[in-house]
C-alpha cells in the first residue's frame, strides 16, 4: 500500500505495533479510535448550523526500558503512523521510569451493556430537524411568556474503537447514542429566565411535547424570583443539579491527585469522609448508560469499583501507573488525551440512593432551600473543596414551596458538605448522563443573599 494512504483502524493499529518493535520497544499498548457526528441546531424555524464529522486518530505508548513515552495521530498514513512512533520513542528517552506491567489477555465481562443500536446509522438529519421543529412548536403552546428557544440542539454520534497491547490484548467496541437539548427563554416584564431540557440515550426515540414542557416550566416557575436574605439554611439540591456538584469534585478520588498533592483525600483509605448513608460506586458495566464499556483505554477488563462505602473511603479510582504509585488495584478507569497521556475517567460515576421521597426531604426542617439551578463554577476548586457557586431554586417553609429564589449563592466546602448529608431521596435525574446523584439534604450550608 502507499504511505499516504488512508488505513482502517485495524491496519493502523498492525502498522504501529510493527513500527514500536522495529524501533526496539518490547512493551506498548495502543488505541484507535474513529467517530462520526451528525447533528443540527435550529433556531426559529431555520436549521442554522449543522454538524456532519468523521474524526480518527491513533495513540500510541511504548516503553524503552522503564520510561514511557505517548504520542498521538489523527492522520492513518504509514508515514504519520511512523512518525507518531517516532515521536513516542523521542519522549520515553525524556520520561522519568514508570513502574507499571500492562495487562495480560484475559476474558471480558459476560455482559450486554445495549450501547450498539445499528438502526442509529439510519437517523437522519431530515428525522432530527423534523424532532427539533416539534420541540419548537410545542415550546410556544405550553406558555405564551415564551420569548425564545435559543438553545435547540439534536444530535447523533457512533464511536468504534481498538485497545491492544504488546502481551496480546486485542479488544474492540463499537458503540452509539442520541442527544436532544432545549433551552427556552421565557419573558415576564424586563426579566428573562432560561429553562433547560436535555434528553439522550442509545436510542432516537423522543417525546416533543414532554421535552418542551419540562423546558418551559423550568424557565417560568423562576419568572418572579427574588433574593434570600443572608444565611445559614439546610439546602436540598435538586437531582438536576446534583450531579454537577459531585461531578465538579470527582478528581481528589483520582490516584494521580492523590499522588500529586492535589486531592485532600489522600492517606484517607479505610477511613470515614462522609456520613454512613454515602455509598459511592463507579459502574462501567450499567446497560445503556452514557458512561458504559467493557475495557478501558489500558485494556483493563471493566469492573464495578466500589469507592466509597458506607461513608468509608475504599480505593481510589486509577489508571495503572497512578494505583501502582499510590498502593491500589488498578480500576479500569483508564483514558487518553488529545495527546494520548493516560488519565482518569469516570464511568457511571454514582451516589447511591436513599428510601426517602424527595417532598420528604423538603419538609425534614421548618424551612429550606430548594436549589434547582446552579451557575458558574470559577470559585469552586476541587484541591482545596471550596464551593462558592451562583444557585436559583425555592425556599420551602414546612413542606410547602412558598417562593422563588435567584442572586444567591452557596459557600462551603465539599469535603465538610459530605458530612453534613442528612438525607438522599430514591431518584435519580432520567437524564442520559455518566454521574448519577439523587437529591440531596445538607444542614447548615451558608446562603449569601
Amino acid at each position: 500500500m502507499s504511505a499516504a494512504t488512508a488505513l482502517t483502524l485495524a491496519e493502523a493499529v498492525d502498522v504501529v505495533a510493527r513500527e514500536a518493535r522495529r524501533a526496539g520497544s518490547d512493551r506498548f499498548d495502543i488505541e484507535a479510535d474513529e467517530s462520526d457526528r451528525l447533528g443540527l441546531d435550529v433556531f426559529a424555524g431555520q436549521v442554522t448550523k449543522t454538524d456532519v464529522s468523521s474524526l480518527r486518530g491513533l495513540s500510541i505508548r511504548l516503553f524503552r526500558g522503564r520510561r514511557p513515552g505517548c504520542a498521538r495521530t489523527e492522520r492513518l498514513t504509514v508515514d504519520a503512523l511512523r512518525r507518531t512512533v517516532t515521536e513516542a520513542s523521542a519522549q520515553a528517552t525524556l520520561a522519568d521510569e514508570a513502574d507499571l506491567d500492562l495487562p495480560e489477555p484475559a476474558a471480558l465481562p459476560a455482559v450486554d451493556l445495549q450501547v450498539d443500536d445499528p438502526t442509529l446509522d439510519f437517523v437522519s438529519l431530515a428525522q432530527m430537524k423534523a424532532l427539533a421543529l416539534h420541540v419548537e412548536a410545542a415550546a410556544f403552546e405550553v406558555d405564551p411568556r415564551v420569548e425564545n428557544l435559543p438553545y435547540l440542539r439534536v444530535s447523533r454520534n457512533r464511536r468504534s474503537s481498538i485497545v491492544c497491547n504488546s502481551n496480546g490484548v486485542l479488544y474492540q467496541s463499537r458503540q452509539g447514542s442520541t442527544t436532544a437539548g432545549v433551552g427556552a427563554v421565557a419573558r415576564y416584564g424586563q426579566i428573562r429566565k432560561m429553562g433547560i431540557d436535555t434528553r439522550g440515550g442509545r436510542a432516537f426515540d423522543y417525546d416533543a411535547a414532554s421535552m418542551a414542557r419540562r423546558a418551559v416550566e423550568r424557565a417560568v416557575e423562576l419568572l418572579d424570583a427574588t433574593p434570600l436574605a443572608s444565611g445559614v439554611y439546610p439546602v436540598v439540591l435538586s437531582h438536576r443539579v446534583s450531579p454537577q456538584l459531585f461531578g465538579l469534585f470527582a478528581s481528589p478520588f483520582f490516584a494521580e491527585a492523590v499522588h500529586e498533592g492535589r486531592s485532600r483525600l489522600q492517606g484517607q483509605i479505610g477511613r470515614a469522609i462522609a456520613v454512613p448513608e454515602i455509598a459511592i460506586v463507579c459502574d462501567p458495566l450499567t446497560p445503556r448508560a452514557a458512561g458504559s464499556y467493557l475495557f478501558d483505554s489500558e485494556g483493563v477488563p471493566a469492573r464495578t469499583v466500589h469507592v466509597v462505602r458506607d461513608g468509608v473511603l475504599q480505593t481510589y479510582l486509577s489508571t495503572l501507573a497512578s494505583a501502582r504509585a499510590t498502593g491500589v488495584p488498578p480500576t479500569g478507569t483508564g483514558s487518553r488525551d488529545e495527546s494520548g497521556a493516560i488519565t482518569t475517567r469516570l464511568a457511571n460515576y454514582q451516589v447511591g440512593k436513599g428510601v426517602r421521597r424527595l417532598d420528604d426531604l423538603l419538609a425534614a426542617y421548618s424551612r429550606c432551600l430548594y436549589v434547582v439551578q446552579l451557575e458558574g463554577t470559577a470559585a469552586c476548586s476541587a484541591v482545596s473543596g471550596e464551593i462558592s457557586i451562583g444557585a436559583q431554586g425555592f425556599m420551602y417553609e414546612r413542606g410547602r414551596r412558598t417562593r422563588p429564589v435567584d442572586r444567591v449563592t452557596i459557600n462551603t466546602n465539599f469535603f465538610d458538605l459530605l458530612h453534613r448529608i442528612r438525607g438522599l431521596s430514591d431518584t435519580y435525574s432520567d437524564a442520559f448522563g455518566n454521574v448519577f446523584v439523587p437529591d440531596v439534604l445538607v444542614d447548615g450550608v451558608h446562603v449569601s443573599g
